[in-house]
């Protein structure tokens, strides 16, 4: 529903002609005669007819008003052309409503995934804020700052990949804040090797019960489909053992599993988790697993 116009000025011919008059007596008491025939009078009355002529077309917008406008909106290089004019006053109202700007970290993947001409080379996008991930400490707090992590297609080449990043950059340059600076970088990947007797059932042939553990291990840790909602592991969410018991317990193949380990960047095994920073996403390595037989032999 369309917003109203506001009447800027309801003033009539009456109202103007009875304002100037009540205004003679005070400004001029010599001036008795408020007659029509006065000729002061009379030239009050045309005044007052100039007047409400002159507020009847402050009400008034006219087709040169709202080219002024749609230029003013569009910028010095748009012109009506062959358009008509509600059309073009349509588009310019579309286009307003669409989201140009980013001012939070959700308008920053926004644009990234909706409006950035070579979103379909990003795999997934996803903002920091107050984070400058190209400097050499990339967890310390950096206000003014905003950091977008994109996944690439896995076709492309560095140099491909280091040209999709960069074009992101401008892209987003042009539509960020003036105080922030932005910077677009590709994923930090922390390797974490998992460890684990795997104790497979009687039927259960260890090579095919290892790659199967080995396969769910990398599914559920996946960047771009998994995770608990499968929608890609969360940046900066830890890995923790009790997953691990979870995931591999439930494949039809394994009967049990004990002895999970964690091994993290730093080599130190933890029966418990290995902590990510925000920025950073898992490398699973399931090279640790090992199969357990019936008897008691290891594979």
């Amino acid at each position: 529903m369309p917003i109203p116009l506001p009447n800027l000025d309801d003033r009539t011919y009456a109202d103007l002609v009875a304002e100037a008059r009540a205004l003679i007596p005070h400004m001029q008491p010599e001036w008795t005669n408020h007659n029509p025939s006065d000729p002061g009078v009379a030239l009050i009355e045309l005044l007052a007819w100039l007047t409400e002529m002159a507020l009847y077309q402050v009400n008034v917008i006219t087709n040169q008003h709202k080219e002024a406008f749609l230029e003013l909106l569009n910028g010095p290089d748009w012109a009506l052309g062959d358009q008509d004019l509600d059309t073009a006053v349509h588009k310019t109202i579309l286009a307003l409503r669409d989201q140009y700007r980013a001012a939070t970290a959700a308008d920053f993947e926004y644009l990234a995934r909706q409006k950035w001409p070579d979103a379909a080379q990003a795999q997934r996008v996803y903002c920091l804020p107050r984070r400058n991930l190209a400097a050499a400490d990339p967890t310390a707090e950096a206000p003014g700052h905003v950091s977008l992590i994109v996944i690439p297609q896995p076709a492309l080449t560095e140099g491909q990949t280091a040209e999709l990043l960069a074009g992101l950059w401008r892209f987003l340059n042009e539509r960020r804040l003036l105080t922030v600076r932005h910077h677009v970088v590709p994923p930090t990947y922390v390797p974490v090797q998992v460890v684990a007797d795997i104790y497979i059932r009687e039927d259960a042939a260890p090579a095919t019960a290892l790659a199967t553990a080995a396969a769910a291990l990398t599914a559920y840790y996946d960047p771009l489909t998994g995770g608990p909602a499968h929608d890609g592991w969360p940046f900066g969410r830890g890995i923790f053992s009790s997953e691990i018991y979870a995931i591999l317990n439930i494949i039809d193949l394994v009967d049990h599993v004990e002895a999970v380990q964690l091994i993290g960047p730093d080599n130190i095994p933890d029966p418990v988790a290995v902590t990510l920073q925000r920025h950073e996403l898992v490398a699973i390595d399931a090279a640790g697993l090992t199969a357990v037989d019936i008897y008691g032999n290891r594979y």
